[in-house]
């Protein structure tokens, strides 16, 4: 992308693409690191499944192979990045971290249906209300991040891309939209 600056190649490249803009840049940074990347309340790999989710729904192969390698590495388990990438509903999940991503997903898909009695349904779970509005904050900053990538035209470094191919399921590797290069 030649609007990159040469000076930003080690920023992740959702990042770097922000680079002409460097307030819109520093201040989509300075909110990653305030609601994901373990700056939320809840877990690492709550906020990567999230992530992953909210990703997977917008059909995003960049923030999907990211953050499916990021889920896949907190968690150490390939198998859970490949079901949250593929269909988080066949994840072997706690009650929370499943009402979260049931929840994300409502949103991602539908924002206008969310209605208080979902939220209640994260209290009900247990969750209090730093980790609700953690799990709110989580899914609008992806679909954000989601938009700014594929609008940009973001790729996944090829060397990820191919590291990720060894650890993620059948099914996963069977979504035609995730392995198919964009044309640049």
């Amino acid at each position: 992308m030649s609007w990159i600056k040469e000076e930003k190649v080690d920023l992740p490249p959702v990042i770097a693409s922000m680079s002409i803009n460097r307030p819109a840049m520093d201040a989509v940074q300075n909110l990653a690191a305030a609601v994901t990347f373990g700056g939320s309340v809840l877990t690492r790999v709550q906020e990567e499944a999230i992530s992953t989710v909210v990703a997977a729904i917008n059909s995003c192969r960049y923030c999907t192979m990211s953050h499916g390698g990021f889920l896949r590495q907190h968690s150490d388990d390939p198998e859970l990045a490949s079901h949250i990438m593929h269909d988080y509903t066949q994840a072997d999940l706690d009650d929370q971290t499943r009402g979260m991503l049931d929840f994300a997903v409502k949103l991602t898909k539908d924002p206008a249906k969310n209605t208080k009695a979902d939220l209640q349904k994260l209290r009900d779970l247990g969750l209090d209300e730093q980790e609700v509005l953690a799990t709110v904050l989580i899914t609008c900053f992806f679909n954000f991040m989601t938009r700014l990538a594929d609008g940009l035209g973001v790729e996944i470094q090829e060397n990820r891309f191919e590291a990720a191919k060894r650890w993620m399921s059948a099914d996963v590797q069977a979504m035609s939209w995730l392995m198919e290069h964009k044309e640049k």
